[in-house]
């Protein structure tokens, strides 16, 4: 990877020999870092490849069909939630931005940064062009229920914001989505990136696997948790369902996540969403196929430094083993990855019947305040992991593959994240 990342180098100190073009034709075709998935155990999936940008209709301002990417601007965070944010952000000329020339009619990037915009550009065009064989939707599902485009907003300049109250920020960020405007972030690349992230397809494919989950679970939905008068909390205390609520809980955030990368999985072809990005084989804890921990393990605060990603590896862990069904066969892959995502279509209506509304317990008490947990509690999360999985289960007609993905469940999350109330619907 570091002789790839020289390799960029190198590519970028050469790119001033190109010839000089005004007005490269459509399609546009650009020299960028592209991913293929390699055979088990070569994770060197990375090249400096000419590729064709086929949805790209403005160079200069980075505007494609479906998104535009807006290099540069600010970003003023008042939250974060794993790679989920609150916050706004402003843009900056596109144009000031790139630097690059034209050579035979192909953009060759003269500086790093516009190289990894227009990678970043390809990384998202793969990803919208993954959308109909994942989840059955075109692309024009997800881009007009944001007003034809989404924005994503690269190496924005970052502040922290405090609007009076404590502002729970975690600066660990490499890609994020928020959910409340619907826009994305890349940030800046840090030195221990041999493949930076806001390149990575993999990322990307993540990152937009959160905004499928808002369109399938939340249902587009901007879920916020508001701080109320004290009459309206406590009617919160025996309301399961009141607005706001699966926004905030900490094991609903972290299914999101493990929806997230299972759905990365499913367009890449690999299993772990990090791996290439950092020295060695990158965060173990994220792998669906290394891991072996289960929900039980969770209360120990050395796994996943304490945090919801665990649980979203359990879940996405359960999902990538059942579709081991198929092996190889990638349309077989794709028809459950659809299955997958109507399953989770169905999960919030299906959390509303029993068995799941039984089993869903009531609000704790940092829920009712609009506070997120700083760790798992073992009975209340495996309350609401239980009822999340059984209202999904139900999406699932009965046959082998529900068993397997019933079986995958039993092993990840056992009894204390899915209990034998919630496995009604399973045959084993």
């Amino acid at each position: 990877m570091r002789v790839l990342f020289f390799f960029i180098v190198i590519f970028i100190a050469i790119a001033g020999c190109a010839d000089l073009q005004t007005s490269p034709d459509r399609p546009y075709k650009a020299q960028v870092l592209h991913f293929e998935p390699q055979s088990t155990g070569n994770s060197s999936g990375w090249s400096v490849q000419e590729r064709t940008l086929s949805t790209l209709e403005d160079l200069n301002s980075l505007k494609g069909r479906y998104f535009q990417i807006l290099p540069g601007g600010t970003l003023q965070i008042t939250s974060t939630v794993g790679s989920l944010i609150t916050g706004t952000g402003s843009a900056s000329s596109s144009s000031d931005a790139l630097r690059y020339n034209i050579k035979n009619g192909v953009i060759v990037p003269r500086d790093t940064t516009t190289l990894l915009a227009l990678s970043s550009f390809h990384a998202f065009e793969q990803t919208f062009s993954s959308l109909k064989e994942t989840t059955g939707l075109e692309p024009e599902a997800f881009s007009e229920q944001v007003g034809g485009r989404y924005r994503i907003f690269f190496e924005p300049v970052i502040s922290l914001s405090d609007s009076g109250e404590t502002a729970q920020i975690s600066l660990k960020l490499n890609a994020a989505f928020n959910p409340e405007s619907d826009n994305f972030f890349l940030f800046k690349r840090s030195e221990i990136e041999q493949i930076p992230l806001a390149a990575n397809f993999k990322v990307i494919a993540h990152e937009f696997g959160h905004a499928i989950f808002k369109r399938a679970f939340f249902k587009q939905k901007n879920e916020v948790c508001l701080n109320t008068n004290d009459e309206t909390k406590i009617s919160r205390q025996t309301d399961k369902f009141f607005p706001g609520r699966f926004a905030v809980e900490y094991a609903i955030s972290g299914l999101n996540e493990g929806f997230a990368d299972f759905m990365s999985a499913m367009m890449t072809g690999e299993a772990d969403v990090l791996t290439g990005s950092f020295p060695g084989d990158g965060p173990t804890s994220r792998s669906l196929t290394s891991t072996r921990f289960t929900f039980a393990d969770l209360s120990r605060d050395s796994l996943c430094s304490g945090k919801f990603y665990c649980i979203g590896t359990l879940f996405a862990r359960a999902l990538y083993k059942t579709a081991q069904l198929y092996g190889d066969d990638k349309s077989s892959l794709y028809a459950f990855s659809r299955r997958v995502y109507r399953a989770i279509d169905q999960t919030s209506e299906n959390l509303a019947q029993s068995p799941a509304r039984d089993i869903l317990p009531i609000p704790s008490t940092e829920a009712i305040f609009c506070k997120r947990s700083e760790s798992v509690r073992l009975a209340y999360d495996g309350l609401l992991t239980s009822a999340f999985l059984a209202a999904f289960l139900q999406g699932f007609s009965a046959g082998n593959e529900k068993s397997q993905l019933c079986a995958q469940l039993v092993s990840a999350f056992g009894s204390f994240g899915f209990t034998l109330e919630a496995r009604g619907g399973c045959q084993f």
